[in-house]
């Protein structure tokens, strides 16, 4: 199955029946499914729903990590200006939540 380019010139892939938004975001997913196997990482979810309103943020990554912490992670190749209001928004409705651009 042939996958169309991005927007931004993205390359889409696939991993184990998932679609990614890029190559970067599917050696994302190759790490952390490497991090659970050498037990760095409990689990992870992926594309994770943050509503507010008038608008969704799908984060692409939830990591809980084996110390306890969970973190929320955006893969980035470009930052858009609908991301950054996305994020500015997410800051007023999540205070804690604090997004990891990776």
């Amino acid at each position: 199955m042939k996958l169309k380019r991005h927007k931004f010139n993205a390359v889409k892939v696939e991993r184990e029946g998932f679609t990614f938004d890029s190559k970067k975001e599917g050696r994302r997913y190759d790490e952390l499914k490497l991090c659970v196997k050498t037990g760095d990482v409990i689990m992870f979810l992926h594309q994770v729903p943050f509503r507010m309103p008038g608008s969704t943020y799908w984060a692409d990554f939830m990591v809980f990590w084996v110390d306890g912490s969970i973190t929320i992670e955006d893969v980035k190749g470009m930052k858009t200006s609908a991301y950054n209001k996305q994020k500015a928004m997410m800051r007023i409705h999540f205070p804690a939540v604090e997004i990891q651009e990776i």
